[in-house]
C-alpha cells in the first residue's frame, strides 16, 4: 500500500492541516508508504512532505503518483472555487484509486448558492472511489448535487492516536497559575471563529467569576481588531494571549484548560471539539452541526446561553466519550479500494 496525501500540512495549524498531519503519522507508523504533497503556505521541511507552490509543480508531481498507482487522498474545504479546482484536478482519469475528504461546514451553503457551484461539484467528484464527508450536513449537500450515494461515507476528521500534547511552556503555567478557572477557544480572524460572540460571554462570566481568564491561541490574536472588539466588551484584562501555537503546545493548553469553548457560526466536524473530549476536558460548542457525545451545546449566536452553559460545563466537569478514530477506517477503506486492482492483475501494490 502506498499512500499520498494531498492538502495543506502545517504551518499553519489549521484543521485541514492538522488532519492530514495525524493522518501521515497514523499511516507511518503502521508501516504504509506515505507521502504528503503540500500545497499549503507551510513548506517546513518533514520526512516524505513534498512543498509544491506552483499548478506546474502541483500537476507534475500528481501525474507521477497516479502513473505508480498510488491511492490518492485529496483533503479540501470545498467551501471555495479553488478548492473544487483542486478537487477536480486530482479527480482526473486514472487507475489509481483516489479519496477525497471534504472539510468545511461553510460547503452546504456554498454549493446551495448556485446551480453552477453543484454541478461542478458533481463533475468534479465522478472520478473518486469514494468522498468522505465530515458531517451529515455535508453529506447531504453533496448527494443533493448528484453524487452517488454508494460513494458517500459520513466519518470525522479525527485521528485520536495521535492526540498527544507537548510541553507545557512557562507562558501556559503563568497563565494556569493567575486564573481560576481558565477558558481556552481556537482564534482566527474571521467572523465564524465567534471572537465577539466569546467576548460577550466571557463579560458575564466574569461577573460571577471574577477570577476567571480566556486563553486565545492562533492567528490574529495580537491584531488591532482584536484589541479594540476586547476593549469595546471590556475583557481585555481577562485575555491569555499565546498567540499562534504549534499544534502539540495547542494541545497542552486544552489538557490544562479548565473548559476549551468552540463559539462558531459554521463548523464541519471541529477536530478541536474532539481533542479536548478525547483529553477529559469539558467543552462547549455551538450548535451549528451535529456535536459529538459530550459535547455542552449552547444555541449559536446567543451569548447568555454560552455563559450558561460554560457554568453548567464547570459544575458538571468532562464526559465519559471515547471519540471514533479516522485512522483504521482509511487504512481499511484504502485496502478495500485497492482489491478490485490486486484481483485483477494491476499494477497498484497489495494492501498491508
Amino acid at each position: 500500500m502506498r499512500v499520498l496525501l494531498v492538502g495543506d500540512y502545517p504551518p499553519p495549524h489549521g484543521g485541514v492541516a492538522v488532519h492530514v498531519q495525524q493522518l501521515h503519522g497514523y499511516l507511518r507508523e503502521r508501516g504504509v508508504e506515505a507521502v504528503v504533497l503540500d500545497i499549503g503556505k507551510g513548506g517546513r521541511p518533514a520526512p516524505d512532505v513534498i512543498p509544491v507552490r506552483t499548478p506546474t509543480q502541483y500537476g507534475k508531481r500528481l501525474a507521477g503518483f497516479l502513473r505508480e498507482g498510488w491511492t490518492v487522498h485529496v483533503h479540501t474545504s470545498g467551501n471555495n472555487p479553488k478548492s473544487w479546482m483542486l478537487a477536480a484536478t486530482a479527480g482526473v482519469r486514472a487507475r489509481a484509486p483516489r479519496v477525497i475528504t471534504l472539510h468545511s461546514g461553510l460547503l452546504p451553503d456554498y454549493l446551495a448558492a448556485s446551480v453552477s457551484r453543484r454541478a461542478f461539484a458533481r463533475v468534479a467528484l465522478a472520478g473518486y472511489s469514494r468522498v468522505v464527508a465530515v458531517s451529515e450536513a455535508v453529506r447531504e449537500a453533496l448527494a443533493r448535487c448528484g453524487v452517488p450515494e454508494d460513494k458517500l461515507v459520513v466519518y470525522p476528521a479525527f485521528c485520536g492516536s495521535q492526540v498527544r500534547p507537548g510541553r507545557v511552556s512557562p507562558e501556559l503555567e503563568a497563565a494556569r497559575a493567575r486564573r481560576r478557572p481558565l477558558l481556552a477557544m481556537a482564534h482566527h480572524p474571521s467572523p465564524v471563529y465567534g471572537r465577539g460572540l466569546m467576548f460577550r460571554a466571557l463579560r458575564r462570566i466574569a461577573d460571577e467569576l471574577p477570577g476567571v481568564g480566556l486563553a486565545v491561541f492562533g492567528p490574529g490574536t495580537r491584531s488591532e481588531a482584536f484589541l479594540q472588539e476586547a476593549r469595546e466588551h471590556r475583557v481585555e484584562a481577562l485575555i491569555e494571549d499565546l498567540g499562534e501555537l504549534e499544534h502539540a503546545q495547542a494541545l497542552a493548553l486544552i489538557a490544562r484548560c479548565d473548559a476549551f469553548i468552540r463559539p462558531t457560526t459554521h463548523d464541519g466536524d471541529a477536530i478541536s471539539v474532539r481533542e479536548a473530549l478525547a483529553l477529559g476536558v469539558p467543552c462547549v460548542a455551538s450548535d451549528v452541526c451535529g456535536r459529538p457525545h459530550g459535547t455542552y451545546t449552547f444555541r449559536a449566536g446567543n451569548p447568555v446561553d454560552l455563559a450558561e452553559r460554560v457554568h453548567h460545563a464547570l459544575e458538571q466537569g468532562p464526559a465519559q466519550v471515547v471519540s471514533p478514530d479516522a485512522g483504521p477506517v482509511l487504512l481499511k477503506l484504502y485496502g478495500d479500494l485497492l482489491q478490485p486492482t490486486i484481483l485483477g492483475g494491476g499494477e497498484t501494490h497489495a494492501a498491508q
